[in-house]
């Protein structure tokens, strides 16, 4: 029997948890491309900039996409922390 005082959120439906998928992906992408951007920019500020492929592309992109995964980690983090505390009141 459950407490009436409580509100008990809903299972997320499969259609939440898709567009959920899709915002992870497509911040953890841009975040990848704006690492590897910021990273393979060679003289930008003597005002002769140019894109040169190397590691540090590959690092920037690694490193934005997984910045982009903690990002959306944390918020979901959090958003069920709020919910617990919200339903225990």
């Amino acid at each position: 029997m459950t407490d009436p005082g409580k509100t008990e959120k809903p299972d997320p439906s499969p259609h939440e948890k898709t567009l959920v998928r899709i915002m992870v992906l497509g911040t953890s992408l841009s975040f990848g491309i704006l690492g590897a951007v910021a990273l393979s920019m060679k003289d930008f500020i003597g005002g002769n900039a140019a894109f040169q492929f190397s590691l540090w592309t590959i690092v920037g992109f690694v490193a934005g996409c997984a910045l982009g995964w903690l990002f959306w980690k944390f918020i979901r983090s959090r958003m069920n922390r709020n919910n617990k505390q919200s339903g225990s009141t």
